[in-house]
């Protein structure tokens, strides 16, 4: 039986991959890019990154330069 997903619950568990990766991207902006981020926006993103790591969903970071 396919997992149903709600994309609108307080658990990561239950968002989409699509959803997951939406909100990693722009934590990542906020944090890494913007530098505009308190303690509760790392810990939203490493919760997502878990989620996604369990599901098998690694992430790719970039070096680039100016």
């Amino acid at each position: 039986m396919k997992k149903k997903y709600d994309n609108t619950s307080n658990e990561y568990k239950d968002w989409t991959t699509k959803k997951l990766k939406d909100e990693a991207k722009g934590y990542h902006e906020l944090i890494y890019v913007a530098e505009c981020y308190g303690r509760r926006d790392l810990m939203a993103l490493s919760g997502i990154l878990n989620e996604l790591d369990n599901r098998g969903v690694k992430p790719i970071n970039n070096l680039t330069f100016n």
